[in-house]
């Protein structure tokens, strides 16, 4: 591609965005896609372009960094991108795996050529390619690949027994045009299936040794909290705070919340001072915000006290050994999942949603089927309309926060299940096409048939 080339599609994109105002939704989105497209071909041109100069650059502080004055070629990268040392030098070292010939294995790319070649088309960011690659080279067939030392357990852990090009190609597939967010949850799933289990457990007492908590009064007589928390100290918080909001969000919906015109954030800051006034009397009632925590875990984790459990709201998995005391404390929930995720002895049908039932759909979802928020902030929706003669059961079933709740009603768009994930079909007005869009597990999770599918001896 020429300067003038790029000029001429620039200015064709100026033109079109100079009269978005009276286009279409659907055009603006196609406008908002082709500008993407642009950015990330940008990206990878000058990825390539630092992957060349820090070659030509040499090894050292030499070469034409030290020519033009600056210390190392990431110093004088950041100094024409405007950007810091650090994001220079992921973009060097995505230019050397994108230039990479068959034989350099040190870059990566020869290991993982699904992940470039999806990079070289435009379908992932600079963040997620670094996120994907990150992961997958954990794997004993890319450490082996590297000439690196590869521990015996960790051979033993699931994802080390699928093939590495199955798990890249699977993985990196769920990966291409999702959002950063979504990218960074799949990525954690397949770090933990990764992980050996001691090393899990150890891990996470690592991560509780890290935990702090400090107030500190501002000059302005507020008081500013600070805390780094371990996630099972987290997750009664999160789950009482959540359910503080929740309330709060239903009585205004309601309209016996008088005017309540308080941010998420504000209601967050008043329900830490509800558990510090509950806590300083107990005894009394807890107006009716009742708190537990979720944990998701199979029957043989169970039974066995090993293997990874999922807690709502908190994206990485978490050794069950490290859980041991907490799930014979009250407050903690184990949902019990048997093959395929299909959840065992949660109640009958009835003709409203039981809570049995909301809790199966909750651990099949993991919280909003559009966004992922949470379970505790999310409603049980019929797909198809009790009226219109849909079923008050799990296969009707799926989880939505208020605001996709809401606005899957009002704005026309449709569920479809795809694989048994939700996917979302727009009106027309929004894409003349139709075409359904992944929700949020379908970009997000390796799920139970991916598994099988990548596994040598099937599931595991």
């Amino acid at each position: 591609m020429t300067r003038t080339d790029t000029v001429a599609d620039l200015e064709g994109l100026r033109a079109r965005l100079d009269v978005c105002g009276a286009a279409e939704d659907w055009e603006i989105d196609n406008l908002i896609r082709d500008l993407v497209d642009v950015r990330r071909a940008a990206d990878l041109m000058l990825a390539e372009a630092a992957g060349r100069t820090g070659a030509r650059s040499g090894p050292g502080n030499g070469g034409m960094a030290r020519r033009q004055g600056h210390r190392s070629i990431d110093h004088y990268l950041a100094s024409r991108t405007g950007g810091t040392v650090a994001e220079a030098e992921r973009l060097r070292l995505l230019g050397a795996a994108l230039l990479a010939e068959g034989d350099d294995a040190a870059a990566g790319a020869p290991v993982l050529p699904h992940l470039t070649w999806v990079a070289r088309q435009r379908e992932l960011s600079v963040d997620a390619f670094f996120l994907l690659r990150d992961v997958l080279m954990r794997h004993p067939d890319a450490l082996e690949a590297v000439g690196a030392t590869v521990d015996d357990a960790l051979r033993e852990v699931p994802l080390a027994r699928v093939p590495l090009a199955r798990l890249e190609q699977v993985t990196v597939d769920k990966a291409r045009g999702a959002a950063l967010s979504s990218v960074r949850t799949l990525v954690a799933q397949v770090e933990v299936g990764l992980t050996p289990v001691p090393d899990a457990e150890d891990g996470y007492e690592a991560l509780t040794r890290q935990r702090l908590a400090f107030f500190r009064e501002e000059r302005s007589g507020m008081i500013r909290l600070t805390a780094l928390l371990d996630p099972l100290t987290a997750a009664h918080l999160m789950a009482a705070t959540d359910g503080y909001l929740k309330k709060a969000f239903l009585a205004r919906k309601d309209g016996g919340a008088g005017e309540d015109d308080r941010t998420p954030a504000q209601m967050r800051a008043d329900a830490f001072g509800w558990l510090g006034r509950h806590a300083a009397a107990c005894e009394q009632p807890h107006e009716s915000v009742a708190t537990v925590v979720n944990v998701r875990m199979s029957l043989e984790s169970l039974q066995a006290l090993a293997g990874q459990a999922g807690i709502d709201g908190i994206t990485r998995s978490l050794p069950v050994g490290a859980l041991r005391r907490e799930l014979a404390e009250a407050g903690f929930i184990p949902t019990v999942v048997g093959g395929d995720s299909e959840v065992l002895d949660q109640g009958r049908m009835e003709r409203l949603f039981t809570l049995p039932q909301r809790r199966a759909i909750g651990e099949r979802d993991r919280g909003c089927g559009k966004c992922g928020l949470q379970p505790s902030m999310c409603h049980t929706h019929h797909v198809m309309n009790w009226r219109h003669g849909g079923a008050t059961d799990l296969k009707n079933g799926l989880m939505l926060c208020a605001y996709h709740h809401h606005w899957l009603h009002e704005e026309k768009w449709q569920v479809v299940r795809r694989g048994g994930l939700p996917w979302f079909v727009p009106p027309a007005s929004v894409d003349p096409q139709r075409r359904p869009q992944p929700g949020h597990l379908a970009q997000s999770t390796l799920t139970d048939s991916d598994l099988q599918a990548m596994s040598r001896q099937g599931p595991w």
